[in-house]
């Protein structure tokens, strides 16, 4: 799963603009680790939700006493965590910079990722021997909203970090 729905956006992220200001920041020392406790606990979070996002995901739709409420709590959650995954990967674009101030629209590269990776889910719940192959059936448009629903946060509180440490840093 990864390698088909990561490959592609990561390759896309790497080719993201350079972030504006980047040389005028200091070089980070060379004892400093890569990754320091704020980028430790993003990951612990925003890891932490996609896991539990996706385990009450299926456990809502396992419980929900409908017809096939087995393959459908795996289709969704299988869906759940692609579609968390793939909203996360906005998150990426910049460790810094709010979406708004980047430009939606900068990377068309992490876009067109974005778009084939999610076309390709709809095709594994959709397209027949695709569902036989995989063990999934296909959504309604109830299931694909709360997944959206589920999966919003990821962003939404992540943007809302990133602005609020960016005036806070400007205004230091």
């Amino acid at each position: 799963m990864n390698l088909v729905t990561d490959g592609m956006t990561a390759v896309a992220l790497g080719l993201e603009p350079v972030e504006k200001g980047v040389m005028q920041r200091p070089p980070r020392a060379a004892r400093e680790p890569i990754l320091n406790r704020q980028g430790i606990l993003m990951i612990l979070l925003l890891g932490g939700y996609i896991g539990l996002a996706t385990l009450w995901l299926f456990h809502y739709y396992l419980d929900s006493g409908q017809e096939n409420a087995v393959l459908l709590a795996q289709t969704v959650a299988f869906t759940g965590i692609i579609v968390l995954e793939k909203v996360n990967v906005f998150n990426f674009r910049s460790l810094h910079e709010p979406l708004l101030r980047l430009g939606f629209f900068s990377n068309p590269w992490v876009l067109a990722a974005w778009s084939l990776t999610i076309g390709m889910q709809v095709c594994a719940i959709y397209v027949p021997f695709l569902q036989e192959a995989l063990h999934t059936v296909p959504l309604g448009w109830q299931d694909w909203g709360m997944i959206i629903v589920i999966a919003l946060p990821v962003l939404v509180v992540t943007e809302i970090y990133k602005w609020l440490n960016s005036r806070r840093i400007t205004s230091a």
